[in-house]
């Protein structure tokens, strides 16, 4: 994070996959917090990996410990997480 912030002094190189990680791991530490909170119990967590077809849903209304190899379109997780 720190080269892609700074000015680099050569041709900056991109990575992808490793944005990707970051991300993930961005949205774990979201729904840590989010998990603190009062109402939590209630509350709906929904991650999608653009261009892939993979989604994370943590929801009141999902079974816990489920991978679903069911497709579905966003607006289907979306109707499951309200």
């Amino acid at each position: 994070m720190n080269e892609a912030l700074m000015e680099a002094r050569t041709s900056a190189v991109l990575d992808a996959e490793g944005a990707l990680v970051d991300a993930d791991m961005g949205a774990y530490y979201t729904w840590l917090n989010l998990t603190r909170l009062t109402g939590a119990d209630q509350g709906s967590f929904l991650v999608w990996f653009e261009g892939r077809t993979q989604a994370l849903l943590i929801s009141p209304k999902t079974a816990r410990g489920v991978e679903s190899q069911n497709k579905v379109d966003l607006n289907q997780l979306i109707d499951l997480a309200r």
